[in-house]
């Protein structure tokens, strides 16, 4: 059976006469409607995989536009929501509220989010709550290309917002052994928006002689294997 869109008791939130007042001043006022949120993110280089709202997963800086469409309390804008350094947001169960939750947020999409403030809110404020979350600006930082196999001297690479890194300079930036087998790089790659996994083998002696083709941007999660030369002892 549906559940009926009514509230419970909102005395932890706002008084019934604030309520009222406000209900009076909104009624008489022009309807308004929220802009839609934009990713206001600064300039990446061509290294970046475009991002969009539905496949990004949030991280430090980022910044989230929220707002409770049943709040009794009403706002022209939606509050404007930080991801703090720890990876985790704090939303407030209404405008006229001091009390608040918190969740981590860092490596979820915005409608996982969404989700689990809705959880939240339905389980003790609102009934249905009807809960409107999106993305208003990512922030710049780092990436990172992780380096595996016997081949290699290094393990992590940070890829610097506005740097474009392609992967014959990024191999030998992390330093190589003798033993190191540079014609079978193997390259490994997540795409973000359809989680596919892709492999290349690269030959970087070929591009060593000039042959830049395969000469690689690197990405944010890109891996690295740096294999070693098969040794015949016999």
């Amino acid at each position: 059976m549906a559940r009926l869109l009514t509230y419970r008791p909102f005395a932890r939130v706002a008084s019934a006469a604030a309520i009222l007042c406000l209900a009076q001043i909104l009624c008489s006022a022009p309807a308004t409607t929220n802009a839609p949120a934009t990713t206001n993110a600064p300039a990446s280089s061509t290294n970046a995989q475009p991002k969009t709202a539905e496949t990004h997963r949030l991280g430090p800086q980022d910044k989230l536009a929220y707002s409770i469409l049943d709040d009794p309390v009403r706002g022209p804008e939606p509050e404007i929501i930080s991801v703090n350094a720890m990876g985790e947001a704090t939303f407030r169960v209404s405008r006229g509220s001091d009390i608040a939750f918190t969740l981590v947020v860092k490596g979820k999409t915005v409608e996982e989010v969404r989700r689990e403030i809705k959880e939240k809110l339905d389980a003790d404020y609102y009934h249905n709550a009807q809960v409107k979350l999106e993305l208003r600006e990512i922030a710049a930082r780092p990436g990172q290309v992780i380096f595996i196999g016997k081949g290699t001297r290094g393990n992590i690479l940070l890829l610097q917002p506005g740097e474009e890194k392609r992967i014959f300079e990024a191999v030998y930036q992390v330093g190589v052994t003798e033993w190191a087998n540079l014609r079978k790089v193997k390259l490994t790659r997540v795409d973000p928006a359809t989680q596919k996994t892709e492999t290349k083998i690269i030959d970087l002696e070929e591009i060593k002689k000039g042959n830049r083709t395969n000469n690689i941007i690197l990405r944010d999660g890109d891996i690295i294997d740096v294999p070693e030369k098969a040794i015949n002892i016999f």
